[in-house]
């Protein structure tokens, strides 16, 4: 299982560094790459949810959160049916960015699937679904 492990921690690095290097002139860190892509591909839109899911503490996702807004990239917004949930938004001047991001997320996909068949992946995919929910 370890293999399996060490593949999987390779494979979201090296993705990692290529979003870093594709956006190097923008000088954001880490976190705050991680909040766009989140942001980006609508899977979460509040502080808390992009801490738990890629492991961050709340206050470095809060601090990054704020550098994000001076930066003009993101805004917050309150819930409109619950006013204590804080939501992120990109606003336009992240657009250049988050589109970089998903061509390189686009270019990864198709280097990283070369090669397996829709049948292979439909697999993969479940034995992944299978190990996450056996996790939680």
């Amino acid at each position: 299982m370890e293999e399996y492990i060490i593949k999987f921690a390779t494979i979201i690095k090296e993705l990692k560094r290529k979003n870093r290097s594709v956006i190097s002139s923008y000088k954001l860190s880490p976190n705050e790459i991680d909040i766009l892509v989140a942001l980006d591909m609508e899977v979460y839109d509040k502080a808390a949810e992009i801490a738990e899911s890629f492991e961050i503490s709340k206050s470095l996702v809060c601090r990054s959160v704020d550098s994000l807004i001076k930066k003009g990239y993101i805004d917050t917004k309150k819930d409109e049916k619950d006013k204590r949930i804080t939501r992120l938004i990109l606003k336009e001047d992240a657009k250049p960015i988050v589109k970089l991001l998903k061509e390189n997320r686009n270019k990864t996909t198709e280097v990283i699937l070369k090669g397996i068949d829709k049948d292979e992946l439909a697999i993969f995919n479940k034995v992944l679904d299978k190990m996450k929910k056996n996790l939680l």
